[in-house]
């Protein structure tokens, strides 16, 4: 049996060791700890001070860039497009200056005609399936074709614009046709149309709204959902009927706080189908619009790829284009070429 003597020693022998801690933290490992713990937090304050300074110098010098870039815009794409047509396709109201800037460089790029298509909410809205329907039924009576069975409902209409605006290998989609698909489109009020009736066009780009500015305040849960799904469907099968015409396409976002985790981007970007489109981030910035045309001169030169500022844009800039040669004369200091053999 443990007797009160083993209790007493153990007793004094805790209070001993708390003594010893208690005078120890307060003295000699006391101030080791708290300089230490001092020099960590100035550490820390250093690191974040340096962070936030590299951060302001790469906020300078892309802002810079930007400013380079938007001023520098008209002479660096001038007359790289000569007598190409070009469709402008918009899905929010919200993106009217970009696209006005679009339209006004590939002008100055020589574009020789700019038709403006802007989908409009009735293709995604809840509340418009029937109209859609009729809709259907109607471009089903004079083109059938064009009408994907394998869709349905907003994805099915959507898909049928870029497929209107490129050429027909079977020939059977005559201008006339196509001319009856478009006001059907428009009579329903799921397109409208700035420019006139669109022909078979040489290169789209598609200008897309932040994706908060088709939220409508105040919907219910249910229906907001079902108008999310809508509209990702319909913008999915714009760009999947894009990647099929192989029309030369540059998919242009508005990414508000650098994001493009939630918009069209993300669908475009994270999907190996659509390498051939190229896009840009950034179009509600200055620089926005020419990251758009520049990209689209490359798209027609044969080249893609992701440009912008977000995390998924793999440059800043697309490739500058180069000067457009002037045409050979044959007057002094001009030399017919040998074809490089000497």
């Amino acid at each position: 049996m443990i007797d009160f003597r083993y209790h007493l020693v153990s007793l004094i022998s805790v209070f001993l060791a708390l003594a010893v801690g208690i005078v120890l933290g307060a003295g000699p490992l006391g101030d080791n700890l708290g300089t230490q713990l001092a020099e960590q937090v100035e550490q820390l304050r250093g690191e974040q001070e340096q962070l936030r300074t590299e951060a302001d110098e790469l906020q300078t010098r892309n802002d810079q860039l930007a400013s380079y870039v938007s001023e520098s815009g008209p002479e660096l794409v001038a007359d790289t497009l000569p007598g190409q047509s070009v469709a402008l396709l918009t899905d929010g109201d919200s993106t009217r200056t970009a696209t006005e800037q679009v339209t006004s460089l590939l002008e100055g790029a020589g574009v020789s005609a700019v038709v403006e298509i802007r989908l409009r909410s009735d293709l995604w809205d809840p509340a418009q399936e029937q109209r859609r329907a009729e809709a259907a039924d109607e471009i089903r009576s004079i083109a059938p074709a064009l009408l994907d069975p394998e869709l349905e409902g907003p994805a099915q209409l959507a898909a049928i614009v870029p497929a209107l605006l490129a050429e027909d290998p079977s020939g059977e989609l005559t201008q006339e046709l196509r001319t009856q698909v478009w006001q059907v489109l428009v009579d329903h009020q799921l397109i409208a149309l700035t420019d006139g009736t669109p022909g078979v066009v040489e290169a789209v780009v598609y200008a897309s709204a932040a994706p908060e500015t088709f939220v409508l305040e105040g919907e219910a849960e249910d229906l907001a959902a079902e108008r999310a799904q809508n509209l990702l469907s319909a913008q999915t099968a714009v760009l999947t009927s894009l990647a099929a015409t192989s029309v030369p396409a540059v998919v242009s976002a508005a990414t508000p706080a650098n994001d493009s985790s939630t918009g069209i981007l993300r669908t475009v970007r994270g999907d190996a189908g659509f390498d051939q489109l190229s896009t840009t981030d950034r179009l509600q910035e200055a620089d926005g619009p020419i990251l758009s045309v520049l990209a689209l001169i490359e798209q027609v030169r044969g080249g893609a790829g992701a440009y912008g500022t977000t995390a998924d844009a793999a440059e800043r800039v697309p490739p500058l284009p180069a000067p457009t040669a002037p045409a050979d004369s044959e007057g002094e200091g001009s030399a017919p070429s040998d074809g490089g053999n000497g």
